[in-house]
């Protein structure tokens, strides 16, 4: 079987080392290759993802949104958060899948153990929050809070949750036990703080979606403040162990997924 991995640009990402070894681990003889798919091109996807003969792929920045009328099913996941990150091929069909809301909420529910009552605040009101909320809802009994600079951005949102802007997030910060960061702020050399962290409780968890850099500059400065910090390489392994799951019917080694990221983090400092 082969698999593979589009986006815009591509050639950072670490999905197929992390397949690759899983592949390798349960003596499949699998393969998965990241695929550059400019915006300009992307009407060609059919044709290309033809050629390769693909038995699925996983969708990246900038395509989750893109690639929805192009699939013949969606599941419900995937209807609620308006994004796709996974694609089965199964007789020709293509059926899209969202696993990052799984994969955020499967990691966090191993580190924070009194997840259903914890009062939680995410920033952004994108694709990826949308995706974790929708997750979220499922375990949590108080009811979320997203925040975010445009409140515009709430309209196409059917989640029932409190909706606030930034600077209301920093007023009432200390009243949350975990804050997720879903903002671009802190990756590819962007230093901004989404909010500032003054009234932080010591005991709040605070996390961020990315994991390159491991730790962006909301972490840095939870950190500093004693805080317990979490962030995204979780959610990036299980999201692909949950794509692995849907393409095979198999279960992956999540262990050794992880150790070849972490390993790969570690010779690229």
């Amino acid at each position: 079987m082969k698999f593979a991995v589009i986006g815009h640009p591509i050639s950072h990402s670490l999905s197929p080392i992390m397949h690759s070894a899983n592949f390798s681990n349960l003596s499949l003889n699998y393969t998965y290759e990241p695929l550059d798919i400019p915006i300009d091109e992307f009407h060609l996807l059919r044709d290309t993802i033809t050629e390769k003969k693909l038995s699925g792929f996983n969708v990246t920045i900038p395509h989750k949104e893109r690639i929805i009328p192009y699939l013949d099913e969606v599941d419900e996941q995937s209807k609620t958060v308006g994004a796709v990150n996974t694609v089965l091929i199964r007789d020709g069909k293509w059926i899209g899948y969202n696993t990052d809301g799984i994969g955020y909420v499967t990691g966090l529910k191993q580190i924070y153990d009194d997840l259903k009552n914890a009062y939680i605040l995410i920033l952004g009101a994108g694709g990826a929050s949308k995706g974790i909320a929708n997750e979220l809802t499922k375990f949590v009994e108080p009811k979320l809070t997203i925040a975010n600079r445009t409140m515009s951005r709430f309209e196409d949102w059917n989640l029932d949750i409190n909706a606030i802007s930034l600077n209301d997030a920093e007023k009432y910060l200390d009243e949350f036990d975990i804050v997720i960061n879903t903002t671009p702020a802190g990756m590819d050399k962007n230093n901004d703080s989404v909010i500032n962290l003054r009234n932080l409780s010591p005991h709040t968890l605070v996390s961020d979606i990315v994991y390159i850099p491991y730790k962006t500059p909301i972490l840095l400065e939870a950190e500093s403040k004693g805080n317990p910090i979490y962030n995204g390489l979780d959610m990036f392994v299980y999201q692909g162990a949950e794509s692995f799951k849907i393409w095979t019917g198999e279960q992956p080694n999540i262990q050794i997924m992880k150790n070849t990221v972490l390993d790969k983090l570690k010779g690229d400092l």
